[in-house]
C-alpha cells in the first residue's frame, strides 16, 4: 500500500506533541474510507490520551476485564463515522456514530471492536463497560474537557476492584487526568493543524478581517459598555496566523479565535452560572466571519445589534 496522506497523519513522527501511532489495522481503514485530515488527527490524539490511562491501570494491577489493545481500537476508530457524515467534524451530530459502528462492520470489523463508534458519546448506558467508559474518557480528556458524570462512573468501577474508598480512587484518577489535560494546548494545535477536508480555494486572511473588524467596531463597543480586547499570534514565520478576540459584557463572555486556515473556535462563558460552552466553525468567507461576529454579540450583549 503506497503510503497517503491519511496513514502519514495516523503512523509517523509528529514531534510535538509526541503522539503514539495508531493501530496499523485503524490506519489502514482510515485510509481505505479516505478519511478527513482533521478526522485522523484527532483520532490519533484520542488514542495517545486512552494509551496514557491504560499505562497507568497497568500500574494498578486490578482484575478489571479489560482488554488495551480494544480500547486503543476503540479510541483510534471512535469518530470514524464521520468520514460519511464530514460536516460532523465542525458542528455537533450524532449521525456519525451509529454510521461508525455500520462502517466498521461492513469493512470486517467484529462488533465487539465496532461498538466503540457508537457507545463513546452514550457512557450511561446500561450495557456500557469499563473497556467503553475509558474510550469516552480519553474522547474528554484529550482536549482537557472534565465531565464528573463519566468521571464518577470510572471512579466507581476502579472502586469496586481496588476495594479502596470512592475519594481516594477519584483523587488518584483526578491526578492522571490532570496531566494528561496538560498536554491539552499542544494535541489541540496538532488537530487544528489538519483542514477538515481538502481544498484548493483561496481563503481570505481571517485574523486580518478580525483585525479590521475590531478597528472599526471598537469606538461603538465602548460606548456601549462592551469590553473587548484582540490579540494576535507573533510573526514568526510560522505557516498558519491566528487573532483572538475576547469580549465582556456583564456576566457573558466570549472568546473568538481565528486562524489563517478558516478554523474558527468560540468559548462561551456565563459568569453568572458558570456554563461554559465551546464551538467550532470552518469559515469560507469574509462574510462567514461578520455573521459569527454577529451571532456572538447577540449572545454576550443582546442589544448589541438592536
Amino acid at each position: 500500500m503506497t503510503t497517503s496522506r491519511v496513514l502519514s497523519i495516523a503512523l509517523q513522527d509528529t514531534g510535538r506533541p509526541m503522539l503514539r501511532p495508531l493501530p496499523i489495522e485503524a490506519a489502514e481503514l482510515l485510509h481505505e474510507v479516505d478519511a478527513p485530515p482533521r478526522l485522523v488527527a484527532h483520532l490519533r490524539a484520542v488514542h495517545d490520551a486512552a494509551g496514557q490511562l491504560l499505562e497507568w491501570i497497568a500500574t494498578r494491577n486490578l482484575d478489571l476485564g479489560i482488554n488495551p489493545e480494544a480500547v486503543l481500537f476503540g479510541a483510534a476508530t471512535h469518530d470514524i463515522g464521520k468520514a460519511l457524515h464530514p460536516a460532523e467534524l465542525s458542528v455537533p451530530g450524532a449521525q456519525h456514530e451509529e454510521a461508525g459502528r455500520e462502517l466498521l462492520m461492513t469493512r470486517g470489523v467484529d462488533s465487539v471492536l465496532a461498538r466503540f463508534a457508537g457507545t463513546h458519546a452514550v457512557w450511561t448506558a446500561e450495557e456500557v463497560g469499563m473497556e467503553d467508559l475509558l474510550v469516552s474518557l480519553a474522547d474528554k480528556i484529550w482536549k482537557n474537557k472534565r465531565v464528573p458524570e463519566l468521571e464518577d462512573l470510572v471512579v466507581a468501577r476502579l472502586a469496586t476492584a481496588s476495594g479502596r474508598s470512592v475519594w481516594e480512587e477519584f483523587l488518584d484518577l483526578d491526578s492522571v487526568l490532570a496531566r494528561i489535560g496538560d498536554q491539552a494546548d499542544e494535541r489541540l494545535a496538532f488537530q487544528m493543524s489538519y483542514p477538515t477536508a481538502v481544498s484548493s480555494r483561496r481563503l481570505p486572511n481571517f485574523p486580518n478581517t478580525l483585525t479590521t473588524w475590531f478597528a472599526e467596531n471598537a469606538a461603538v463597543l465602548r460606548a456601549r459598555g462592551i469590553t473587548a480586547e484582540l490579540r494576535h499570534s507573533p510573526e514568526d514565520g510560522r505557516s498558519k496566523n491566528s487573532a483572538w478576540l475576547t469580549v465582556e459584557a456583564g456576566n457573558r463572555v466570549i472568546q473568538i479565535t481565528v486562524w489563517s486556515s478558516g478554523e474558527a473556535e468560540l468559548d462561551y462563558l456565563d459568569l453568572g452560572s458558570g456554563d461554559n460552552r465551546p464551538e467550532h466553525r470552518d469559515l469560507q468567507t469574509d462574510q462567514e466571519l461578520h455573521a459569527l461576529l454577529r451571532s456572538a454579540l447577540d449572545w454576550v450583549a443582546p442589544d448589541m445589534n438592536g
